[in-house]
């Protein structure tokens, strides 16, 4: 198959002007890919790179945490290239049914997400697991994948944390940012495992001379120190004091309201970033470029 169907390359740039008078120009990363089906979701990039190393036929299994895309991005690249596909993802209390209450006619005994039904539905075999740890559930769905496939399986790295990634990433930075905005000024990315952020940083060191500012607005708060030391192996590259964090103390699960906000964000990650930016933007050094992750 050809895999360039699979994702579109060269992304709108839209520019949006807060209160009339500060230009943002926003990367449309989460319209990477093109088919309904899919997730907005650009970290799919090196996924397929990535999946197409293995033949057809072979059981993928991926992790979905609460408000992953994961499991459902994986599902639909597994989909079209021929690869069966379990997702494992985590179920909390509070999605529990009551004993009598009707099901969904997914599992009798809890509700289920609008990701994994998606995941379902292109194919994929989705095994729920009670919530913990990210960790845990990893190794645990792991040890389940071996169980289910005799030892064939292969699992996908946690949090699709790929390399592939980072350099589908740092090529798109790199090839299709217009010239005028291309490592200037100050690029606002909001940050999960920071895979996404390493590859803007990949993608614009050779030029930027020292000039351009990434502010790496975390989704949910944990240590800078390592997500720095994550972002600059990935990377390859020692960014500095070129890339810089914002915190703002956000829970893992925290959403934030997003119906304002003039294109596709999502609630947990793009829109904390982007409601930052909006509150700071007269501070920030022009040009402004805010990369839409669609996390």
């Amino acid at each position: 198959m050809d895999t360039n169907s699979l994702l579109i390359d060269n992304t709108p740039w839209e520019q949006y002007d807060i209160d009339d008078t500060w230009p943002v120009w926003v990367k449309r990363e989460d319209l990477c890919c093109p088919d309904p089906s899919g997730p907005h979701f650009s970290k799919i990039r090196g996924v397929v790179s990535y999946l197409t190393k293995f033949n057809h036929d072979t059981t993928m299994g991926v992790l979905d945490t609460y408000h992953s895309k994961a499991g459902r991005g994986v599902a639909y690249l597994c989909h079209h290239l021929g690869l069966k596909c379990i997702v494992f993802y985590p179920v909390y209390k509070d999605e529990y049914l009551e004993p009598g209450t009707p099901s969904d006619g997914w599992f009798p005994d809890h509700k289920i997400r609008m990701h994994q039904q998606v995941a379902a539905n292109l194919g994929a075999q989705i095994v729920p697991l009670q919530a913990g740890r990210s960790c845990v559930l990893y190794h645990q769905a792991k040890k389940v994948l071996a169980q289910m496939t005799d030892d064939r399986g292969v699992m996908m790295p946690n949090g699709l944390c790929l390399q592939e990634t980072v350099v589908a990433t740092a090529m798109e930075a790199r090839t299709y940012t217009p010239d005028d905005i291309y490592a200037k000024g100050t690029w606002v990315v909001s940050i999960s495992s920071g895979t996404i952020c390493a590859g803007v940083v990949r993608g614009l060191y050779n030029a930027w001379e020292q000039s351009a500012v990434i502010l790496a607005h975390m989704g949910y708060s944990r240590s800078k120190d390592a997500a720095r030391k994550y972002i600059t192996q990935m990377a390859g590259v020692i960014p500095g004091d070129n890339l810089r964090f914002i915190d703002e103390n956000y829970a893992y699960k925290d959403g934030v309201d997003n119906a304002d906000i003039p294109f596709p964000c999502n609630e947990y990650y793009d829109a904390k970033a982007w409601l930052w930016l909006i509150d700071n933007i007269e501070h920030l050094e022009q040009p402004v470029v805010f990369w839409n992750i669609g996390a």
